[in-house]
């Protein structure tokens, strides 16, 4: 029960966040998929660093079989899923 909290107190704070620093808004998402308004690319990019510092961080104090790992598999499927992904989001007008 403290996995599926911890779960969802982290998704409500990145929520939070995003929707404070306007990551929310048709025009900032749109601008970025023009390649004009890189401010939502750089607050993912952030938000993968830190994550990549708190997964390290955490297997190094020895909790890292808090958070799952995910496997390494990079095939074909996972270039089909994104541009699926990416075309449907530029089609829906996010």
């Amino acid at each position: 029960m403290n996995t599926v909290l911890g779960g969802l107190a982290t998704g409500v704070a990145f929520g939070f966040v995003l929707h404070r620093g306007g990551l929310t808004r048709y025009s900032r998402i749109m601008g970025t998929l023009l390649m004009q308004d890189l401010k939502p690319m750089k607050f993912m990019f952030t938000a993968l660093a830190v994550a990549a510092l708190g997964m390290g961080f955490a297997d190094l104090a020895g909790v890292a079989e808090l958070a799952p790992r995910v496997n390494a598999y990079f095939g074909l499927s996972h270039f089909i899923g994104g541009a699926l992904f990416g075309v449907g989001m530029a089609l829906g007008g996010f």
